[in-house]
């Protein structure tokens, strides 16, 4: 049994190459290109964020310490230092988890971009090969109907499997925290140094 074949001139080849092979390929590039240039710029916006707030929490804990001298209160002095001090390496510890997953998860996102391509790409290429063999013998471009429907069929659940994103898991958000340690540990700092306390 015959398969119905499509003929296709040089110039329609070229044509269908453009449309159904560089189009495809410069999209992924683009994809992950355009993935890649969000995911960093959130991630330094975050880091840039949290890092600032390390420092203005380092910064507190340090002239605690240069006043040591006229503290009050022991405890209230001893408290403050120490929520600065955990909140600093809360902070730092969320940093690092930050930077952990989101290497992760882009990795696992172009992989999984990568992936999608690649079973367009693998009948793409049955297409295309067909078409260099036949021009490679000279003889005139002749594409099986129904490998273009493979490919057809594969284009249409691009857009689909491209949607189908992951749900991801809820991370562990420490912004609140952090703040919170800052405020009490900052007012306990400041306490310490005041005559009222005992």
């Amino acid at each position: 049994m015959n398969e119905e074949e499509i003929q296709l001139s040089t110039e329609e080849w070229d044509e269908f190459y453009e449309s159904q092979g560089s189009k495809y390929f410069k999209l992924e590039s683009e994809i992950l290109a355009a993935h890649g240039e969000d995911q960093k710029t959130l991630l330094y916006k975050i880091l840039n964020s949290t890092t600032q707030l390390i420092q203005v929490i380092g910064v507190v804990a340090g002239f605690g310490f240069t006043g040591l001298g006229y503290v009050k209160s022991d405890v209230l002095f001893f408290t403050g230092e120490s929520l600065l001090f955990v909140s600093i390496f809360i902070g730092l510890f969320w940093t690092q988890k930050i930077y952990k997953s989101n290497f992760k998860g882009t990795n696992a996102e172009v992989e999984r971009v990568k992936k999608i391509f690649k079973n367009r790409f693998e009948v793409f290429k049955k297409v295309y090969d067909k078409a260099l063999s036949a021009t490679e013998k000279g003889e005139a471009i002749k594409i099986p109907q129904p490998l273009l429907g493979q490919l057809m069929k594969k284009n249409n659940e691009l857009l689909e499997n491209y949607q189908d994103k992951e749900v991801k898991k809820k991370e562990w958000e420490p912004l609140s925290l952090l703040m919170f340690l800052f405020a009490i540990g900052g007012i306990s700092l400041l306490l310490s140094f005041l005559l009222f306390c005992p």
